[in-house]
């Protein structure tokens, strides 16, 4: 399993379009179960936007979505921090989608009880390091919560 996120993360010189773009996935699922993890309780809510996220954002069939979550969860569990997948999105995103990857931060952090602290600073963090201005960090919050609320 830890060969095929490598080999999701750092592909050899020949790396194709579908290559990349499953890096990105991969990365997204990550940052996202990041989040739910954060408050050392994952909920079914979080797990339901997460798997949702790769279905519409990333045409993913429900069981390749099913897939992804089991291994960003056990790179999760095995990772020493975030920094390399922030990366990959820097490099493959551009300043909109990044906007977007902050809003579906903050809709798994609402998808439970609500928003936790560590979920928060988790999110500060990620959208710092994708260069999202504190003011759409603060829009992309509203969003969520307002569609949480609903």
């Amino acid at each position: 399993m830890l060969k095929t996120l490598q080999s999701l993360f750092f592909p050899d010189q020949s790396t194709t379009e579908t290559t990349r773009e499953t890096r990105v996935d991969a990365a997204v699922a990550i940052l996202l179960m990041e989040v739910a993890r954060a408050d050392f309780d994952v909920a079914e809510g979080e797990l339901g936007v997460i798997r949702r996220t790769l279905i519409d954002d990333f045409a993913m069939g429900a069981d390749q979505a099913d897939e992804l979550v089991r291994h960003a969860a056990a790179e999760v569990d095995d990772s020493t921090g975030f920094f390399p997948f922030v990366r990959v999105l820097n490099e493959q995103l551009g300043q909109n989608q990044k906007r977007q990857v902050v809003e579906t931060l903050w809709r798994v952090a609402y998808a439970d009880a609500g928003k936790h602290h560590l979920e928060e600073s988790i999110i500060r963090q990620i959208a710092d390091l994708l260069y999202v201005p504190h003011s759409e960090f603060i829009r992309a919050r509203v969003r969520a919560e307002q569609a949480a609320s609903d």
